[in-house]
């Protein structure tokens, strides 16, 4: 049987301010159509958009759930020769790690460019993150060397972690997101996608091929897409949605994709942008909350933001309700490995750097216990062998 996803791409709509750019995806398997749905992005006017028939970014978005699925990807228009080149050894890399879960597929177009030009310049996402925040404020400020980036603008996602559906928490955070970019004059951008609501893969292991997909509708204003590291070098979790290993790959010719700041533990980043009163005063890293356009101060990566100033010499700053930081502690469970990477960190931070302040003991507990994941499904199980080979045979 021959299973694949055909992507089709569409002529650009205007929608009063904005221009949407689409494609149809059709799953079939050999001529039986078993699904059909259309992929968006919704830009602002001013911004110069690739050509309807470009689908690096639908190839991008789609690849994941393709190889989840085990169907070849056939393109109706123009693909970047160098992206499928780059995505053959990024499918070899996620086969190695998830071969229960992620298998190689093909991928053909109707044309492939070479030649192309690349624009000066880089881009960023930015919605108010540690991550985002440090890459900002590192290369605007010339501080990564002839590493840094000239950033030409900064682009705020809707529908990544604030749902389509809640438009009162997306213009609250888009607002303090501007304020912050105001502060060093890069101006800020919107852009929103139906991507989430259309993907079947695991968010986890797709977000930066998402984010990629969706900032390379931008390469006719900056050939340079900086995406903000997860983890440092020293800690790295494999497989992750964003790592060093597998992120330039997805690079075209016309837009390249630069991992940045692994060089950094996030209590390191923190400590950079300290300086950043803005900055920090518009901090926010919950996605978790009730209230998605601020943080909630109780869940895990809340409780753990606030542990990384404190173990970086700052006081916790007033982007967090007022707590008690031993209060704090005693919540905190995390439900992967990354989790406690993450707590491993501050604790190894806080040896490193001689440290002796009564929350390190609890810091040191949360540590060494173990992930939800791990408690459901411990490593080398019989339990984790049979979900593997369960979920091979799906």
């Amino acid at each position: 049987m021959q299973r694949r996803i055909i992507i089709e791409p569409q002529a650009t709509r205007r929608s009063d301010q904005s221009n949407i750019r689409s494609c149809v995806i059709k799953r079939t398997d050999d001529s039986s159509l078993q699904d059909e749905v259309t992929l968006w992005y919704q830009l602002d006017q001013s911004i110069p958009l690739p050509n309807d028939n470009d689908c690096d970014a639908y190839l991008l978005a789609l690849l994941m759930d393709a190889m989840q699925e085990g169907r070849d990807i056939e393109l109706l228009g123009s693909v970047s020769k160098e992206l499928v080149g780059n995505l053959i050894e990024f499918q070899g890399a996620w086969h190695k790690w998830r071969p229960d879960l992620y298998q190689p597929i093909n991928i053909k177009a109707q044309e492939y460019r070479e030649d192309e030009t690349t624009v000066k310049g880089a881009i960023c996402a930015f919605s108010g993150g540690v991550d985002a925040t440090f890459s900002v404020w590192r290369h605007s400020q010339n501080n990564n060397g002839l590493r840094s980036q000239n950033i030409n603008l900064c682009v705020f996602v809707h529908g990544f972690d604030i749902p389509l559906n809640d438009e009162n928490a997306y213009l609250k955070a888009k607002k303090r997101s501007e304020q912050t970019l105001q502060d060093i004059d890069i101006s800020l951008f919107t852009l929103k996608t139906n991507y989430r609501e259309i993907s079947k893969a695991n968010w986890e292991h797709t977000f930066a091929a998402a984010l990629a997909a969706a900032l390379t509708n931008y390469k006719r204003v900056a050939g340079t897409c900086i995406i903000g590291s997860s983890e440092p070098y020293d800690s790295l979790v494999i497989p992750w949605g964003s790592s060093p290993i597998t992120e330039y790959l997805l690079s075209s010719q016309a837009f390249k994709v630069m991992h940045d700041g692994a060089t950094h533990s996030r209590t390191e980043k923190v400590k950079e942008i300290i300086p950043w009163q803005r900055g920090v005063e518009n901090l926010r890293v919950c996605w978790q909350g009730d209230i998605k356009d601020r943080n909630c101060g109780e869940c895990e990566k809340c409780i753990r933001t606030k542990v990384n100033f404190l173990a970086a010499g700052s006081a916790v700053p007033n982007c967090f309700p007022p707590s008690d930081i031993f209060d704090d502690l005693k919540r905190v469970k995390f439900t992967n490995n990354v989790g406690q990477a993450e707590w491993s960190q501050i604790y190894r931070y806080t040896v490193n750097h001689n440290i002796d302040a009564p929350w390190v003991s609890k810091v040191k507990k949360i540590a060494n216990q173990k992930s939800l994941q791990d408690i459901i499904i411990p490593p080398g199980s019989r339990r984790k062998e049979f979900l593997k080979a369960l979920l091979k045979s799906k």
